[in-house]
């Protein structure tokens, strides 16, 4: 209402607290609660609404944590025990959130958080890297797949 859509490109979004599907909305399925953040969905309805859905929307963060290499995720980032993400879910759920946002038109950009991080303490970065400790890239195969 104070006039800031006239003055920016996009809005910026994050979303990187998800263990559960991107298509998955509301209902339960997510094992905290149904908070729209919680949801790929709800967060790109919300945040497009803010605007009016007149303006489109920019991934500066999208991110899927696995700790199945670790076999934990440090407590204050463990939203589905005991590894939030399996890789081959974080590869999945990225292809498949890439898909989704095109298919929609109402997004510009998706930044993926991350590509190589190696930290993995308290703040797992590493865990959001796609290219993941042992060299591969499950979610390159899913992440090109997405964009043809």
């Amino acid at each position: 209402n104070a006039g800031a859509g006239n003055y920016l490109d996009c809005v910026g979004i994050h979303y990187n607290e998800g263990v559960v599907p991107p298509s998955a909305y509301g209902g339960g399925v997510d094992p905290r609660d149904d908070h729209y953040t919680r949801y790929f969905p709800g967060m790109i309805e919300r945040y497009s609404a803010a605007f009016g859905g007149n303006r489109q929307l920019c991934f500066t963060e999208l991110g899927y944590l696995s700790g199945e290499e670790w076999g934990y995720v440090p407590k204050h980032y463990l939203w589905k025990p005991p590894i939030n993400n399996t890789v081959a879910e974080q590869a999945a759920y990225l292809g498949e959130a890439v898909r989704l946002a095109r298919s929609k038109g109402r997004v510009r950009m998706i930044m993926v958080f991350n590509v190589d991080f190696a930290n993995y303490g308290d703040d797992p970065m590493a865990g959001y890297a796609i290219i993941r400790p042992d060299g591969s890239c499950p979610a390159c195969v899913t992440l090109a797949a997405s964009m043809q």
